[in-house]
């Protein structure tokens, strides 16, 4: 485990919002590995930039309040405005060609679907930022469900596991990047509040410490379904592992800017890490 001085260094991955597009290819994989389909480089390619895409220009597009704090990610796009501009056009140009010389034209008309509802989210976001509007369809559901919908895309559509499977797969992925949201938005309430960007769930710090608390009883549900071996047990245990991690940052540390930084790593370093053991021995 890192100390969170280490940690630190990888501070760059969040300021330029790569920190998302590696957790979305390292558990895409994960369910790769788990549910036996064959998917190749370019989506992983596809995912990990059109991730990349979202994230960045929802933070290079929040409007400017000189008055109230910024936080580094929400920033450093906005210093290098020319150099912004060319790489996304270029990534979602790059991507569209991709998509439509690689994927099948069926898979393409789907992810366009995909495609609609980060678009707008997008403009909710947008709303929400610049009216001070906080939708009760709050962003951590919103970030979560998105998010879990696009590791899973390629997955489901390459394989032939039943509606039961798939949908087990999507509610377990969804659960763990919500318990990241909902504890990012609790670490960042005093940053939020002083730039005037709570959420309708920070906005009521009872709820969201109680949804917070939830992390408790979704490991346990995950120990049980390991159990009953319900699906292939290795995404229980990047599941579980992944879970107490976030335990462990809660007890063992005060730091919230630490935890911060921490926990985005730490739900990508740990499936990568966990695939390479197994890889090592042979599992």
């Amino acid at each position: 485990m890192l100390p969170f001085g280490q940690v630190r260094k990888f501070s760059l991955l969040n300021d330029y919002s790569l920190d998302a597009p590696l957790i979305a290819i390292a558990w895409q994989f994960v369910i790769e590995r788990s549910i036996s389909c064959d998917l190749s480089v370019y989506h992983y390619f596809i995912l990990g930039i059109s991730v990349w895409l979202a994230y960045s220009a929802d933070r290079f597009s929040e409007p400017m309040l000189p008055k109230l704090g910024r936080a580094r990610r929400h920033e450093i796009f906005k210093r290098h405005k020319s150099a912004f501009y060319s790489f996304w056009f270029a990534g979602f140009l790059i991507i569209l060609s991709c998509a439509i010389n690689y994927l099948e034209v069926e898979c393409f008309l789907y992810g366009l679907t995909l495609f609609a509802l980060c678009f707008l989210n997008f403009i909710l976001c947008r709303f929400e930022a610049r009216f001070g509007f906080a939708s009760s369809c709050t962003k951590e559901f919103r970030t979560a469900c998105i998010l879990s919908l696009g590791c899973l895309f390629f997955p489901f559509y390459e394989t032939d596991l039943g509606f039961q499977e798939l949908l087990c797969c999507w509610l377990l992925l969804f659960c763990l990047f919500l318990i990241n949201c909902l504890c990012v938005s609790k670490w960042e309430w005093f940053e939020d509040e002083s730039r005037n960007r709570l959420s309708w769930l920070q906005k009521r710090p009872e709820c969201l410490k109680a949804l917070v608390m939830g992390k408790y009883p979704f490991a346990v549900v995950v120990v049980i379904l390991f159990l009953m071996d319900f699906l292939d047990i290795t995404l229980f245990i990047h599941a579980l592992s992944v879970t107490s991690f976030v335990l462990f940052l809660d007890f063992f540390s005060s730091d919230e800017q630490g935890k911060r930084e921490a926990i985005d790593l730490g739900y990508w370093i740990i499936p990568l890490t966990l695939i390479g053991i197994e890889d090592v021995l042979g599992l």
